[in-house]
């Protein structure tokens, strides 16, 4: 097997001296997994890593062990996004991009089922506050937060997009992409900053957590992509590439 493709494969790559009879849905299931993987890959290495599969099988197994298909489809995944040789730093930061994105979810979700209570939220603090209060200003009241709300539902539906979208381009070790989610992570510190000042944490509490797990994860990421020992991985795809 070439040294490309071990650097992904879970297993010991060397092939057994004999062959080994195995239930044929086994080798079904294995070739089904396999083909998660990229095509240069299986046209190289499909047969070599079956044979090594198929050895390793226990006695009468008739299917791959749950570990087994979590260790094939993560070697696939890493495989596909160009983090086969990707350092530590680099995978971490992947991962928590992804996380990133699942929290922005969080968000979104959150609001849309909060979006009622916000409104009251934001209603009993405004007659609070103003003893006397005219129908006309309470309709305006409820457009403006109307209006936020869908702002914030459009925002957080472009962060999770562009989470998705860059951590799958950081994977690829593109250089672009490591500077974008620097630049992402300042732009999230602002937005929080600005939806704290503006009582956010009040009217919306959920949200906001949500909003600082994904706060979080992004600076955590920048900060994986900015430490030295990522460096050479974008250098050497960049030059894969020229």
């Amino acid at each position: 097997m070439s040294s490309t493709s071990s650097s992904a494969w879970p297993w010991p790559s060397s092939s057994p001296s004999e062959p080994v009879a195995a239930p044929a849905g086994l080798e079904l299931w294995y070739r089904r997994l396999i083909a998660c993987y990229p095509r240069s890959f299986r046209k190289e290495s499909t047969e070599e890593i079956l044979a090594v599969l198929l050895a390793t099988a226990r006695e009468g197994q008739r299917r791959p062990d749950l570990a087994e298909v979590a260790d094939l489809l993560r070697g696939a995944a890493r495989m596909r996004m160009g983090l086969s040789r990707a350092p530590r730093t680099v995978l971490h930061a992947v991962r928590l991009m992804y996380l990133g994105a699942v929290a922005e979810l969080a968000v979104l979700i959150t609001l849309l089922v909060s979006s009622g209570d916000v409104h009251a939220a934001v209603r009993s603090a405004y007659l609070r506050d103003n003893h006397t209060v005219s129908a006309a200003a309470l309709g305006h009241l409820q457009s403006s937060v109307s209006t936020s709300l869908t702002a914030d539902l459009v925002l957080a539906s472009v962060a999770i997009a562009a989470r998705l979208w860059l951590a799958y381009a950081v994977g690829k070790g593109r250089g672009w992409a490591r500077i974008l989610a620097v630049a992402g992570c300042y732009v999230s510190t602002v937005g929080l900053a600005i939806a704290l000042s503006h009582h956010a944490a009040t009217y919306a509490p959920a949200a906001v957590i949500a909003a600082g797990a994904a706060w979080v994860t992004g600076l955590a990421a920048a900060a994986l992509l900015v430490c030295k020992p990522s460096w050479p991985y974008f250098r050497q795809r960049t030059a894969a590439r020229a």
